[in-house]
């Protein structure tokens, strides 16, 4: 379910609350659907319904090109929180396991038929990287590039208009 067009009663936000504001964006819809239904509501797909998204436009991940770009770690992050909080530790480890294993055959089979590499760059490593076998099972926030960003040239201001110490 992609939250690209989303239309949900007042009665769900006031029973679930808002999305999880610890999830930066990417998987916060489907988390928010599972919730939904873990609650007894219904989740519909509309395919008649038709919203123009460009995916990616606002973070640089741009799906229309022919080899898009990295992820960036918060992509990845969102996924591990996404799997931890909602299906535990022994799913999420298997998630990881059969997405690597699946991804790393995937890409030796398009290399023996020599097809183009279509697939972000380092997803392989970035995806092995952020998984569970490296980041432990602790379910932690992502953070928002832009916050982190403000916040490291907030500090940087500060420094440079501290009076001086003797």
């Amino acid at each position: 379910m992609s939250g690209a067009s989303l239309v949900i009663r007042q009665q769900v936000i006031e029973q679930i609350g808002p999305l999880d504001e610890d999830l930066y964006t990417y998987f916060d819809d489907p988390d928010y659907c599972l919730n939904v239904r873990r609650a007894g509501w219904e989740v519909w797909y509309v395919p008649a319904s038709q919203v123009s998204h460009l995916g990616g436009q606002s973070t640089g991940i741009d799906q229309m090109e022919a080899r898009p770009n990295r992820r960036p770690p918060y992509w990845h992050l969102a996924r591990r929180r996404y799997f931890l909080k909602n299906h535990g530790p022994v799913r999420t480890l298997l998630a990881d396991a059969a997405f690597l294993a699946g991804f790393a055959i995937w890409r030796l089979r398009r290399r023996i038929q020599r097809k183009p590499d279509t697939d972000p760059p380092h997803m392989l490593w970035d995806a092995f990287r952020y998984s569970v076998f490296c980041t432990g099972f602790k379910v932690n926030p992502v953070p928002n590039p832009a916050v982190v960003e403000l916040g490291a040239a907030d500090a940087a201001l500060s420094a440079e208009n501290a009076p001086l110490s003797n």
